[in-house]
């Protein structure tokens, strides 16, 4: 398996559909259907059940294409305040963590309504442990393993 740091998540695991190389005793990975990968990825995030964390709500915001600059615009906030949420140094709001979801759902024609990712929330339990993502490439389409 492969961990995906690159990704800028700590729980992305590839069970295939990438290739390793050396060359002048360099590896170099090589991953199948970026694109695909990462909108598996992004659904992924934005449909569990737990609050975002702020490297899942840095991946959304990048994989929505937006500056901290503009999404601070259309949340009320400062560029800074978006950039304090993605390291971690201020806690991601509710209300928030589920405008960034449907924004992302709502960009790949996935409509689910705000209220739907609040009540993802509110029935989230504290206690439960961290997820791995774990990813496989079936017919040269990505897809959560099985």
């Amino acid at each position: 398996m492969y961990h995906y740091i690159e990704s800028g998540l700590p729980n992305v695991y590839l069970k295939n559909g990438y290739s390793i190389e050396v060359i002048d005793d360099e590896e170099y990975t090589s991953i199948d259907d970026m694109d695909g990968l990462h909108r598996v990825l992004a659904r992924t995030i934005a449909s569990k059940a737990m609050p975002l964390t702020n490297a899942e709500f840095k991946f959304l915001r990048i994989e929505l294409n937006l500056s901290q600059r503009v999404l601070g615009k259309w949340f009320g906030v400062s560029e800074q305040t978006i950039a304090r949420y993605e390291k971690g140094q201020s806690e991601i709001p509710r209300t928030t963590d589920a405008a960034l979801r449907s924004l992302y759902m709502e960009s790949i024609e996935q409509n689910n309504s705000v209220s739907y990712f609040l009540d993802l929330l509110a029935n989230y339990e504290a206690a439960q442990a961290a997820q791995e993502i774990l990813l496989e490439e079936v017919d040269r389409q990505w897809k959560l393993a099985g």
